[in-house]
């Protein structure tokens, strides 16, 4: 069978899998206007015209749509009955909390103290049993009995392929950088982003529409999505800042350099490490001041490469040199075929058939560069905090040395310096002078 064949059929199986039609998506081009920045993303964003952009007329073929198959739900068992952790103070024992009516279903000494499991008294809340406690028993401490899970992805087969790509395997939660996203509207009422330490601003757009929130809710899953929804993220401990920069005209989302200036003012304010720009635009004096500005207060600048197709010329921000320009590559790690190139490409991502959040529930798969700059964000994000006292530039200067080397040896226009990797894969960490060091095996 060929390659492409075998990659077809995976594709279909997965749309089979979570309900979609048999046949591949139609994706529309998007007519751009210059002057304003577009989300690069080709599909769920604004951006990703075809090639060069043109207005070739397109021709839509009728199909006939498979009926959606259902979807196996794996049935979550049933919640346990409610209980209580309490840590007593010295001298108070668990023979009295039994008399004052608990039941006590363990107890454990630890620290000098006595730790109680309790089961929540019937009839009451949880409040109202821990008020009771600290006023029967002052000096205790308590809470409901939560649970905890290890942290890996719990995603289903394929939805995490793009972080299997690059050995992504999840951080431990003290891994939790500030990072910051310019970009559309975000659903914060999304399963994969409810509860995530999420904060959005929105800049002042005056009469303008509000941009669309497919583009920015989908960003914002890949890099802080849930670890128990269907898109979980890659930084799903980390504190997110989001500025909403664009605006909706005509039925496409785009943001002016104007927009775009308040939001990196925003994010330089809320103190981020890095910040994630899934758009793409023309050059602009004004708003190149303020990217070297950024630049300038030790924060990292990651942006999409473009979606314009090979002959296209450079886009902005991503061709400033403060800025990582990511391009994109699929599952076999092959070039978007719209992807921009050029001598400013710094690294690759996955960003070909990505599955990560729809605009209102659930999940869909997207292609396009904006969806590959997340996984340099992350990683950026990742090697500043194992690096705290490096410049920047040292920092990327580290990922670039452990990116995977794709199509010509070294750099070229296609995939610039390679696919991004995660940093634990990498043996090197970068001193603040650039020069490498290397850790034991046993980190």
């Amino acid at each position: 069978m060929a390659d492409h064949e075998e990659t077809n059929l995976r594709r279909r199986a997965l749309l089979r899998r979570i309900g979609l039609a048999s046949g591949l998506a139609y994706v529309a081009p998007v007519l751009t206007t210059l002057g304003v920045a577009r989300a690069s993303g080709a599909s769920g964003g604004s951006g990703g015209g075809g090639r060069g952009g043109g207005s070739r007329p397109v021709v839509r073929q009728q199909r006939r749509v498979a009926k959606p198959q259902p979807q196996r739900v794996r049935r979550a068992p049933p919640p346990p009955d409610p209980e209580l952790v309490v840590l007593l103070p010295p001298g108070a024992t668990a023979e009295a909390v039994t008399q004052a009516g608990y039941d006590v279903l363990a107890s454990s000494p630890v620290a000098g103290a006595t730790l109680l499991r309790l089961a929540l008294p019937s009839g009451e809340t949880p409040e109202t049993a821990l008020a009771r406690l600290a006023g029967s028993f002052p000096g205790a401490v308590g809470d409901e009995n939560h649970l905890y899970a290890p942290d890996d992805f719990l995603c289903e087969a394929g939805d995490c392929a793009a972080h299997e790509m690059i050995g992504w395997s999840g951080w431990p939660s003290a891994y939790a950088p500030r990072i910051g996203m310019i970009d559309t509207g975000i659903n914060t009422d999304h399963e994969a982003l409810r509860g995530q330490k999420l904060t959005v601003h929105q800049v002042d757009l005056g009469k303008r529409d509000a941009a669309g929130r497919q583009h920015g809710t989908a960003i914002a899953a890949l890099l802080l999505g849930r670890l128990d929804s269907r898109t979980p993220g890659l930084l799903p401990h980390a504190e997110l800042v989001a500025v909403e920069a664009f605006h909706n005209r005509g039925g496409a989302d785009q943001a002016d350099a104007f927009s775009l200036g308040q939001a990196l003012e925003r994010m330089v304010a809320a103190g981020v490490s890095v910040i994630n720009m899934s758009f793409s635009g023309p050059e602009n004096i004004v708003l190149k001041r303020l990217v070297e500005h950024a630049a300038a207060q030790g924060i990292g600048l990651v942006a999409a490469a473009g979606n314009g197709g090979p002959g296209a010329g450079p886009a902005w921000p991503a061709a400033w040199p403060e800025v990582i320009a990511v391009t994109a590559v699929d599952d076999e790690q092959r070039s978007y075929r719209q992807a921009n190139r050029g001598p400013y490409v710094t690294l690759a991502g996955p960003g070909v058939n990505l599955w990560t959040a729809a605009s209102i529930s659930g999940g869909r798969l997207r292609s396009g560069t904006s969806y590959a700059a997340p996984f340099v964000t992350a990683a950026l994000a990742i090697e500043q905090m194992r690096n705290p006292d490096a410049p920047v530039a040292a920092v990327v200067a580290g990922l670039i040395g452990c990116a995977k080397d794709l199509g010509e040896a070294g750099f070229d226009e296609t995939f610039g310096h390679g696919l991004v990797t995660a940093p634990n894969l990498c043996t090197a960490t970068v001193a603040g002078d650039g020069a490498k060091n290397y850790l034991t095996s046993g980190e």
